[in-house]
């Protein structure tokens, strides 16, 4: 099953995908990050409860790196498994294309102001709400306007110092006082060298806001 959402309206197009993976357990992957063999693999994957996984993949189709043919995208089509490419803008002439294969459904924001600067703290919000997706939306929003990752891992770390101070009911005092040391060791391995700041910062936001 092949959903395709274009456009730039962030909000609901994470709330579309939201609806989607409700009850299923979903993966999270950008162009560099996956290849058509892995792509393909998941078309038969169910998990233990017999339920398939939703598969959410940002600018693949519109990347030059991997392409489908006809028979694989008809295969990703009858899967059980829901695939959903996020893409930026996609032309008249792909999207004809692929029409015939999936569902392709636009969100733009049209009240969006394109010199407005990226709010930073909005991804403080969606975390501690614990909205996996809508964070690493905002996040990767945040890294592509240019915000730096000692900036995102700042304000996440004091928004989970305020939720250790506070009452968040969507997150134990354990689990926040594990996040906040953890920002702190990457911080520093980052700063040492031993990791990539941004991809590091990446995971620890899908981690912590995993089912629990």
């Amino acid at each position: 099953m092949i959903y395709i959402l274009l456009g730039n309206d962030i909000k609901n197009k994470s709330l579309y995908i939201k609806e989607l993976t409700e009850n299923r357990e979903n993966f999270l992957f950008r162009d560099n990050d996956i290849d058509k063999g892995l792509i393909m693999s998941y078309s038969n994957n169910t998990n233990l409860f017999n339920v398939s996984p939703v598969i959410i993949l940002e600018n693949v189709l519109s990347g030059e790196r991997i392409t489908f043919g006809e028979k694989e995208l008809m295969s990703l089509k009858e899967s059980e498994t829901i695939f959903v490419f996020k893409e930026d803008k996609m032309s008249a002439a792909d999207q004809k294309k692929y029409k015939k294969y999936g569902e392709i459904k636009s969100f733009e924001d049209k009240k969006t102001i394109p010199s407005q600067k990226f709010n930073v703290f909005s991804i403080t919000d969606a975390f501690a709400n614990r909205d996996k997706i809508l964070t690493w939306v905002l996040f990767r929003k945040g890294l592509d306007e240019g915000i730096e990752p000692e900036a995102i891992a700042g304000v996440l770390f004091w928004k989970i110092k305020s939720l250790i101070l506070s009452s968040s009911r969507v997150f134990s005092k354990e689990e926040l006082k594990r996040q906040s040391s953890s920002i702190v060791s990457l911080y520093h391995k980052a700063h040492r060298g031993e990791c990539d700041f941004s991809i590091s910062l990446e995971q620890f936001i899908l981690s912590s806001l995993s089912s629990k």
